[in-house]
């Protein structure tokens, strides 16, 4: 007799990868999820994110390096009324954005900046640099919960000034790092699925010394 098999569904898939995470040794899992993230732009809006996987996310992402401990990012949890006015910052883009489930501003706030208020001294790269590690961090931990997302900074269409105005971020103090998109993927993520080509790969990066 021909062996039965039980069809792939993406309820299977999502188990499957968690299956994955939850064998494999830590450091093991940790790119499992590293290698499936992707920058998603479609995604099944009949499905909500769990409140407990955006928070074990938040948690990853502060956990990330930061100098003397600045904790120089922050976060604005996007809900009902604050993604209406976010849909319809750009009227060419609003059908698009009325199709991302999830939305997470995050932004630097910096122990200082330069005399024309850019992120431009050592101390506001440092700060600049770990925000974004933190953003990475929650991205990451997203995709090991089969959640996708998507950066978003100047495709958005709008000035920072405008996101941070609809957040209420104060913009003395903070500069827009981004916002990140996510939700349930309309096609499920994979380690095995392909990526963009790398062009410089790692070869084209890395100096190895003596």
């Amino acid at each position: 007799d021909s062996p039965a098999y039980a069809p792939v569904t993406a309820a299977t898939s999502r188990t499957a990868l968690a299956l994955v995470l939850l064998a494999a040794p830590l450091t093991a899992g940790l790119n499992v999820a590293t290698v499936a993230r992707r920058s998603v732009v479609k995604y099944d809006t009949s499905r909500a994110v769990p409140p407990e996987v955006v928070r074990t996310a938040l948690d990853a992402a502060i956990l990330a390096p930061c100098h003397f401990l600045r904790e120089p990012w922050r976060f604005y949890q996007a809900g009902p009324e604050t993604v209406a006015k976010l849909c319809a910052m750009n009227e060419d883009k609003k059908a698009m954005f009325e199709g991302v489930p999830g939305w997470m501003i995050a932004t630097c706030a910096a122990s200082e900046y330069g005399d024309d208020g850019s992120i431009s001294t050592k101390a506001a790269l440092e700060d600049h640099a770990a925000a974004a590690c933190a953003v990475q961090n929650f991205m990451v931990s997203l995709a090991s919960d089969g959640v996708g997302s998507k950066w978003m900074t100047g495709a958005l269409g709008v000035a920072p000034e405008t996101v941070m105005d609809i957040v209420g971020a104060d913009k003395e103090a903070e500069r827009l790092l981004g916002v990140i998109w996510y939700g349930y993927p309309a096609n499920e993520l994979s380690a095995d699925a392909k990526s963009p080509p790398r062009k410089l790969g790692v070869d084209g990066v890395l100096t190895q010394l003596p």
